[in-house]
């Protein structure tokens, strides 16, 4: 459903300011900015945790290649030509903005924290965020890489105390995996 959105630029900045305002009212945005560590660390966490995830998505990805072959390469490539198709800088920046602004208040700054188990919070806001995030059926095995990624993000959080990491983090990641995912798959604009 939010890669749906972000395909058109317009609705995925309308739907970012929606969904900021109400993360607003429920409490989305407390403790942006955590007290361990100095912005500066935070904003630089938050952009090692977004290079991060696309390293060790690029990981996943030869490996999957390598040992699934042919069949995970066909559907990498449906699945992303799906993804893509049509999207262009704009899109890539909208999307960004409503990972960082929209998504992470709600599902780490919300659903996550609203856990006094932090692993409890962070399993149910990363399969919340991969609900969001479903395609359809053919598409279980990037289903579950939304998972890891939903970990990963609130991992960031639990570990730093700052929404502002995980905000940056997923904000950067998707910038940059939408721009690779065209190159990868030849949709290049």
């Amino acid at each position: 459903m939010i890669f749906r959105i972000k395909h058109c630029w317009w609705l995925a900045l309308l739907v970012t300011l929606a969904w900021s305002g109400l993360n607003a009212l429920i409490g989305g945005w407390r403790d942006l900015v955590g007290d361990e560590l100095s912005l500066v660390w935070q904003m630089t966490l938050g952009l090692v945790g977004g290079a991060s995830a696309l390293l060790i998505n690029g990981v996943l990805h030869e490996v999957l290649k390598r040992s699934l072959g042919h069949g995970y390469v066909a559907a990498f490539e449906r699945y992303a030509g799906e993804i893509l198709d049509g999207m262009a800088w704009p899109a890539y920046l909208a999307g960004g903005l409503m990972a960082a602004l929209a998504e992470e208040p709600f599902f780490r700054g919300f659903v996550l924290r609203n856990f006094d188990n932090p692993a409890a919070g962070i399993a149910v806001a990363a399969l919340l965020f991969a609900i969001f995030h479903w395609l359809r059926s053919s598409y279980l095995g990037f289903w579950l890489w939304a998972i890891w990624e939903g970990v990963f993000f609130g991992i960031l959080l639990v570990l730093t105390g700052s929404l502002l990491v995980p905000m940056i983090a997923h904000g950067f990641h998707d910038v940059v995996a939408y721009r690779v995912f065209q190159v990868l798959v030849g949709k290049d604009k």
